[in-house]
């Protein structure tokens, strides 16, 4: 049975991460896909660019849409419109984590797709831990010191170390509908669009990824009626003339509270619940907490610390930031008023301004201090 030093279970953002930093620190290290790759992945794709820093990497030109994402539209439920200036990094998350996938690869790791997680038991020691995984339907072990989960917020290895974390059916669903055709819209332009009525979870959104314009939104209950509403009012304000070439979703049953893993077992990403709704985004969460898992598995070694232990401290200020963004956003959709005054002009001029001083700051902050954004 082949040994290993990590395991990452999922090759998305958090996972590829993990590995990659797990191999340049001269750990022996597995990266696992589920799914054949490249694979499709329900998701915005659009990052800032302290994002490249988080990754440890510049990403080519040719990993990102053809059309530049570098301006900002707000509109708010009295249908105000804020306009704002913001580079973007705006990529298909099918290529784009192909590409993560052979970084690892090359940094040493290997990398498996098409290879599901089936089970891990640890023994009683502590000290190692069987991996279970199926390779063309059959069954295969592989021995690991520690276990990355990086495997989404349908994590297996989540629900297998904390069962009461999950309900029984999906607490609501994001939509996507792909539309090519003509249309009202700047193709530099990312559209967000405030309104209860639209999406009640934060807000729902419209942006050009090459040829296709994405018209989404989310909510907990009867997400479809959402989603067709957005597409219609869409339709209409923005003279849509052509037709859905698409449309995809994406639903868990894991509830909103972070769990960042137990004794050799980390957690990452969404499958450590770090999920922001008031920002939005979740890639720079997903990418930083990869690093710093590895960071803490370095630490345990050196100090002879519990991992999980060691990656709770690091984690701190993340963990931080998304329980109070989870009050803030609870209080502002709680109506349109409370949203229309969270977009007032004082309040987008203070923002703005933070971004601008935070950008400036950012590009001499090293990756694990950078400062998120938005605020």
């Amino acid at each position: 049975m082949e040994e290993y030093d990590v395991v990452v279970v999922g090759g998305g953002v958090a996972g590829s991460v993990a590995a990659r930093f797990a191999a340049k620190s001269g750990f022996k290290t597995l990266l696992l896909e589920k799914y054949k790759t490249p694979r499709n992945k329900p998701c915005s794709g659009i990052q800032f660019q302290y994002f490249e820093k988080l990754i440890g990497e510049k990403i080519p030109r040719e990993k990102l849409c053809r059309n530049e994402l570098f301006k900002v539209e707000i509109i708010t439920p009295r249908d105000r419109v804020l306009k704002g200036r913001m580079k973007m990094l705006n990529f298909w998350r099918s290529t784009f984590d192909s590409w993560l996938n052979s970084l690892a690869a090359d940094a040493g790791a290997d990398f498996q797709d098409n290879t599901p997680l089936v089970d891990f038991v640890q023994d009683e020691s502590g000290g190692k831990i069987t991996v279970k995984v199926s390779v063309e339907g059959e069954h295969r072990e592989v021995k690991a010191r520690y276990l990355i989960g990086a495997d989404g917020m349908l994590s297996r290895v989540r629900r297998k170390l904390r069962p009461q974390d999950f309900d029984r059916k999906a607490s609501g669903a994001t939509i996507n509908y792909y539309f090519v055709g003509e249309a009202n819209l700047d193709p530099n332009t990312l559209y967000m669009f405030y309104k209860r009525e639209f999406c009640p979870l934060m807000f729902a959104w419209v942006y050009l990824k090459d040829d296709k314009w994405v018209i989404g939104t989310g909510a907990n209950e009867n997400p479809l009626e959402y989603a067709d509403r957005f597409f219609n009012y869409v339709k209409k304000r923005c003279k849509l003339q052509g037709e859905i070439v698409k449309k995809e979703g994406f639903s868990s049953t894991l509830k909103s509270t972070v769990f960042l893993g137990e004794g050799r077992i980390l957690l990452v990403g969404d499958a450590a619940g770090l999920v922001d709704l008031y920002r939005g985004v979740g890639m720079d969460n997903a990418a930083l907490s990869g690093r710093l898992a590895v960071k803490a598995i370095t630490r345990a070694e050196e100090e002879g610390l519990e991992a999980a232990k060691a990656y709770e401290d690091p984690m701190k200020k993340v963990v931080k930031k998304i329980e109070v963004n989870v009050k803030k956003q609870i209080k502002r959709l709680s109506s349109n008023s409370e949203l229309e005054k969270s977009l007032s002009p004082l309040n987008m001029l203070k923002g703005g301004l933070y971004m601008l001083i935070a950008n400036q700051i950012n590009k001499i902050l090293p990756p694990e201090k950078l400062i998120l954004l938005p605020p």
